[in-house]
């Protein structure tokens, strides 16, 4: 091959490089805890989940890279408030506290329900908890709520699957989180002495989040969830992991939200 054309194909295995490298202007690490289904788990080797559904077609075709990598909850936040590792989390609850660290999306991504799960059906309210031990993800906001009465117990676990094994176990006497992650695991592990509280304590509205630095993805993450809210993609993931969303037209919805009811 004369060096003519060597040097021709140099150049263009370099320019094709080089519009690789600038098809994407950035990577974003989505942190995902892995025993958190049916939001975040793994499945056959990969990241799978409502989460991921979502995000995936959000930042197909992007300026962004999307790389879901797995952390620890607790782990995860320290990386985010620090602006080191981590671009975006999610399953979010906002509290004052966390909006002087964080940026969250416009709009909750989900909304759920916190419950007490327990094997003892007169644990019903926080007061019930008065004098019990209650596991609870670490660093999640169940944690912050349950922390205001002091006569409660609590027992920071790295997940909620290991919070619930513990109720299972009777190393605690209750657990408190979001009712669809704990359903799921107590579905999937055939937990059936633990059952839910009547009432939810709140209503858990989870967000995107975000650096406080970072306006450029805040702002894409804002308009792609209202994309595919607009376009229908929103309503088929959900219906996927949770079921169909029931409006306030649906007469069978006691409590018309938008979201589906936890009865």
């Amino acid at each position: 091959m004369k060096k003519s054309s060597m040097l021709l194909l140099l150049i263009t295995i370099l320019l094709m490089f080089t519009a690789t490298l600038s098809a994407k202007e950035r990577g974003i690490v989505f942190a995902f805890d892995k025993t958190h289904a049916p939001f975040s788990f793994i499945e056959n080797g990969n990241p799978t989940g409502f989460d991921i559904d979502l995000l995936t077609p959000m930042f197909g075709g992007s300026k962004y890279g999307f790389a879901p990598t797995e952390f620890k909850w607790s782990d995860a936040l320290a990386s985010l408030r620090k602006g080191v590792k981590v671009d975006l989390m999610s399953q979010m609850d906002k509290t004052p506290e966390r909006e002087e660290i964080y940026d969250f999306s416009d709009e909750p991504y989900l909304i759920d329900e916190i419950r007490i799960f327990s094997k003892d059906s007169l644990i019903c309210t926080i007061d019930d908890l008065t004098g019990k031990k209650v596991a609870v993800q670490k660093g999640s906001y169940y944690e912050e709520l349950l922390s205001k009465n002091e006569d409660i117990t609590i027992l920071p676990t790295e997940s909620e699957y290991d919070a619930l094994e513990a109720l299972n176990n009777d190393i605690v006497d209750a657990f408190v989180g979001p009712t669809s992650v704990a359903m799921y695991i107590i579905k999937n592990n055939a937990y059936v002495e633990i059952t839910s509280g009547e009432q939810s304590l709140e209503t858990s509205y989870m967000y995107l989040v975000v650096d406080n630095n970072d306006t450029d993805l805040l702002d894409f993450i804002n308009k792609g969830l209202t994309e595919l809210k607009n376009n229908g993609t929103y309503d088929q993931i959900h219906e996927k992991w949770f079921g169909k969303i029931k409006n306030e037209k649906d007469p069978e919805c006691e409590t018309p939200c938008g979201q589906p009811c936890n009865k």
